[in-house]
C-alpha cells in the first residue's frame, strides 16, 4: 500500500498482507492503525537514531577526530537505508554486521536513483580558490565504499589508518539529506528538539542542507569550518602487511593468542 503516515509525515510502501494471514479482512482502521504502528516504531528506532548518529559525526568530524567521525557516520547512514528497506516492505533481519554496500546495492534495487546520487558539497559552499583542490569530491559509490571500509567494525580499537577530508563531511550533509527525503522522514530538527539549542546551532551552521535560512552562503575555509586532510597508519598494520619481520611476526603471535585480530585490506 502506497500511504501517508500523517501523524510521522513518513510515506511508506508496503503490504502487511503478505506477512499476515487475512489482513485485508481486518476493518481498515484497524489495518490503517496498525500501519502506521509499525512507521512509529520504524522511525523511532532507525530514524531518530541515525539523526544523532550523523549529528555525532558532524561534530567528530569538526572537532579534528576522523576515526569517530566514520565510526557515527557509517552507523547513521545503516540506519537511515535499513528504515528506507523497511518503509519499502523489505526485510533487514539478513543483513548482518554493518554491511553498508550491501544495503546500499539493496536499497538502488528498489529506487535506481541512489545509484546517481549526487554528492558533491552543497552550491552555497562557497570555497576559496587557493583551497578548493584540498576539498575532495566523491562520487556515491566511492563514498559508500570509504564508509564501509574507515567505519568498519574491525576499527572500533583503532585497528588500522583512516584517510580524511573535509570533502567526506560535506558528502555526508548531502547524503543524509538525501536519503532522509527518499524515506519521507520528518523534518530533522523534530527529531532533535529535545537537545541543547547550542548544539543544534553547531549543526545547522555551515550545513546549507539544514540550515533553516535559504539563500545564506557558507564560506569555506572559516574558523568555525576549516578544510581537514589527514591520513593515519597503525602499528599493527604495520606488523601485519610486514610478517617477514621475525620481531613483528612474533608480536603478531603472541597478539592473535590474546585478541581477534581484524582483516587489514590493502
Amino acid at each position: 500500500m502506497n500511504s501517508e503516515n500523517d501523524k510521522m509525515g513518513f510515506i511508506y510502501s508496503f503490504d502487511m498482507s503478505e506477512e499476515i494471514a487475512h489482513f485485508k479482512r481486518i476493518p481498515e482502521h484497524i489495518q490503517s492503525s496498525a500501519e502506521c504502528n509499525a512507521v512509529d516504531v520504524i522511525y523511532e528506532s532507525f530514524v531518530m537514531p541515525a539523526d544523532q548518529d550523523y549529528l555525532m559525526s558532524r561534530l567528530l568530524a569538526q572537532k579534528g577526530l576522523p576515526r569517530g567521525f566514520y565510526w557515527a557516520a557509517a552507523q547513521a547512514i545503516e540506519k537511515y537505508l535499513k528504515a528506507f528497506l523497511l518503509m519499502n516492505g523489505e526485510g533487514v533481519k539478513e543483513f548482518k554486521a554493518h554491511p553498508i554496500k550491501k544495503l546500499f546495492e539493496a536499497a538502488s534495487k528498489i529506487d535506481s536513483s541512489l545509484a546517481d546520487l549526487n554528492v558533491l558539497p552543497h552550491q552555497s559552499i562557497q570555497v576559496q580558490d587557493n583551497v578548493s583542490y584540498h576539498l575532495k569530491k566523491f562520487a556515491i559509490q566511492d563514498y559508500i565504499d570509504d564508509l564501509e571500509r574507515h567505519g568498519s567494525a574491525d576499527n572500533r580499537y583503532n585497528a588500522f589508518g583512516v584517510e580524511y577530508n573535509t570533502g567526506h563531511l560535506c558528502a555526508m550533509d548531502s547524503l543524509s539529506f538525501q536519503l532522509r527525503r527518499k524515506i519521507g522522514a520528518i523534518p530533522i530538527n523534530e527529531s532533535l528538539n529535545k537537545l541543547s539549542p547550542d548544539l543544534i546551532l553547531i549543526f545547522e551552521k555551515n550545513n546549507p542542507w539544514f540550515r533553516a535560512e535559504e539563500n545564506q552562503l557558507s564560506h569555506v575555509p572559516s574558523e568555525e569550518f576549516p578544510i581537514q586532510y589527514s591520513s593515519s597508519v597503525t602499528k599493527l598494520e604495520i606488523l601485519i602487511k610486514n610478517k617477514s619481520n621475525p620481531a613483528y611476526a612474533l608480536a603478531l603471535r603472541w597478539l592473535s593468542a590474546k585478541m581477534k585480530l581484524p582483516t587489514i585490506h590493502s
